[in-house]
């Protein structure tokens, strides 16, 4: 009796921790992502000098009293792996509601509903490189093409959330070869 017992309690073990694993490791997802408007500025260098581009950004969006109406985003133009990281093109900003007025240095754009692979990522920001292994790895693996600049959509923020409950989506813009 007690070896049964302790059977069925090493199958339960077992099936949560396979479930739990599951639901940390997502699955890529190609769906229709909303079109939204986007508050951002233009930023060029290497990553390295993100932190820096964001903080300028912030102290601008925010001086100029408009108010954040989703997450915040990055999109990235080039890649570190075809340009030198003083090439890099990328900007930073967030989700605003389409009345929202920005002015210079802050722009705004519509982004347009797309065909997008979506990813989402759990976790701290240096490891976002893997996820997007993941993410280019099923891009070239089921037929797809790159149609647009790469996007983190930040979900929550790191000033409140430790670094291991971070989620970024991965958005890349794809298309059918």
């Amino acid at each position: 009796m007690k070896k049964t017992i302790f059977a069925v309690l090493v199958c339960l073990v077992f099936t949560g921790l396979m479930l739990l694993a599951e639901e940390t490791t997502p699955t890529p997802v190609v769906k229709e992502v909303e079109a939204c408007w986007y508050a951002y500025m233009e930023f060029s260098g290497p990553y390295s000098d993100m932190q820096k581009g964001i903080n300028t950004f912030m102290t601008e969006f925010f001086g100029q009293g408009l108010i954040p109406g989703g997450p915040a985003l990055c999109l990235y133009f080039n890649s570190p792996e075809t340009v030198k990281p003083e090439e890099l093109k990328w900007t930073f900003g967030f989700v605003v509601s389409p009345e929202a007025a920005p002015k210079e240095p802050v722009k705004k754009m519509e982004m347009k509903k797309q065909l997008a692979l979506v990813y989402l990522h759990k976790g701290p920001y240096d490891n976002l490189p893997k996820s997007y292994e993941i993410a280019f790895k099923f891009i070239k693996d089921n037929g797809y093409k790159i149609t647009g600049p790469v996007c983190d959509r930040y979900l929550n923020n790191p000033m409140e959330v430790i670094p291991g409950g971070l989620e970024t989506e991965i958005v890349i813009p794809v298309d059918k070869k």
